[in-house]
């Protein structure tokens, strides 16, 4: 089919079939000078983002209206970048009267809704995942000499896996060894812009870092650190002039180290913030870690006050269960999930901390395990394929106590739960036992 051919001033009401070599499919946005399309590369045989603009009306013009001059800085810069979390661009070109950037598909959406007010807050270790990616690839692309000047949720996008990606570096400021151009004109979006931004002054990678965390602070209060309700001067004149406020006066969950980096991030003085987006990165990955431990922590703690409630472990000491407790995995289940599937080879011995699950054999169910039982005792001695499903049938803990692990312990807390493995064993030996009895009576 013959490309759509537009008149000047124009973008197009329809959907092309092509733009260049590419197959266009749906378009995906469109704004007052451009439209994006998604759209499938033949040869390489994956889906693509097409960016298409009008040209300027004098193509002679140099270099151009300032809206193609934005879109092929967009394209220059863009394409000195190849970073996993900076959307990666494949071509650029000119189709009749459209100028176009083929860009990575992304499938997903931008920051966007995560930075609108939420019944169910955005969770702190989501901010700091996000959070750590973007300083990482502000980071590169200031180490290549691009300063985007434009960063704000809208400019973000996040894949289906929570994987974030710049992206729109149309007024990007690219280093080319001269001094940088001054202008009087405000570039940026107006709720994101650091002081220097709004004063028109030269900027620096510090700018960047300041509207990454106002991103990061609208992601977790709900609202921007600056409103415009009395309109830009109002709002300018606060950028400048008025500390923003702390993150953790509008919700209290807040770790104390993450207000004062944001905090940090939107201060006036340029100096004063993170000089790079690698040491923003260091302090964002230093905090995740330090939670993550916490939390695994009290899990762990959690962990050990079920087990002492249980029958199995009432002799052994604190210190015993903490050894079993590495030799093995608290693991949860929902109802429905299954936790041994019939037939596999495993050589580990699971108890049931809370919950209730059945055990089933060729699908047909035999008996319920309660709280305290456990299950596999067979696969766990001698490493044997598993006789019969176990599933369960409200949410479950289970306590998987790995054979081979449990050498490691030491031989007093062997010694003990092999005690209690062996009469557990035999109790239940003995239940079959009288089972089979009653059946032949």
């Amino acid at each position: 089919m013959t490309p759509q051919i537009l008149p000047l001033g124009s973008l197009p009401e329809t959907v092309p079939a092509r733009v260049g070599k590419y197959q266009v499919q749906a378009e995906i946005g469109r704004g007052s000078c451009g439209v994006v399309y998604k759209g499938h590369d033949p040869f390489v045989k994956r889906d693509v983002a097409i960016k298409a603009a009008l040209r300027a009306p004098d193509a002679s013009a140099t270099p151009g209206d300032e809206h193609e001059l934005a879109f092929f800085t967009e394209a220059r810069a863009a394409g000195m970048l190849q970073h996993p979390h900076i959307v990666s661009t494949y071509d650029a070109g000119v189709e009749q009267n459209l100028n176009y950037i083929v860009m990575e598909f992304i499938d997903g959406d931008t920051l966007q809704p995560l930075c609108m007010p939420r019944e169910t807050p955005v969770t702190i270790e989501q901010v700091l995942d996000i959070g750590y990616k973007c300083a990482k690839a502000l980071d590169y692309a200031h180490a290549k000499g691009v300063l985007h000047r434009d960063i704000k949720p809208s400019n973000i996008m996040l894949t289906r896996d929570g994987v974030p990606k710049l992206m729109d570096f149309s007024i990007a400021q690219i280093n080319t060894g001269q001094a940088p151009e001054t202008t009087s004109v405000v570039m940026g979006s107006p709720l994101y812009m650091s002081p220097e931004q709004v004063r028109k002054i030269e900027l620096g990678p510090t700018s960047d870092l300041y509207a990454l965390g106002a991103v990061l602070f609208q992601m977790l209060t709900g609202r921007p650190p600056f409103t415009a309700e009395g309109g830009l001067p109002s709002l300018f004149h606060q950028i400048r002039n008025i500390p923003a406020p702390r993150a953790d006066t509008l919700r209290k969950d807040i770790p104390k180290p993450l207000t004062e980096i944001v905090e940090r991030l939107l201060l006036k003085d340029p100096a004063q913030r993170y000089a790079s987006g690698h040491e923003l990165a260091v302090a964002l990955g230093r905090l995740h870690d330090q939670i993550a431990a916490s939390a695994r922590q009290g899990g762990r703690r959690d962990a050990h006050n079920w087990l002492t409630r249980l029958h199995f472990f009432n002799g052994f000491t604190d210190e015993e269960i903490g050894e079993i407790l590495d030799a093995s995995s608290m693991n949860t289940y929902a109802a429905g999930q299954t936790l041994i599937e019939e037939g596999t080879l495993e050589n580990a011995l699971y108890i049931i901390a809370v919950g209730r699950a059945e055990v089933r054999k060729a699908g047909k169910r035999l008996h319920t395990l309660e709280k305290g039982d456990c299950v596999g005792e067979i696969g766990f001695l001698s490493a044997a394929r598993r006789s019969a499903s176990v599933v369960a049938e409200t949410q479950v803990m289970a306590l998987k106590v790995n054979a081979t692990l449990m050498e490691k312990v030491s031989r007093e807390c062997q010694l003990r739960f092999y005690k209690v493995f062996a009469e557990t064993l035999i109790y239940r030996l003995s239940l079959t036992s009288a089972r089979l009895s009653s059946l032949t009576a």
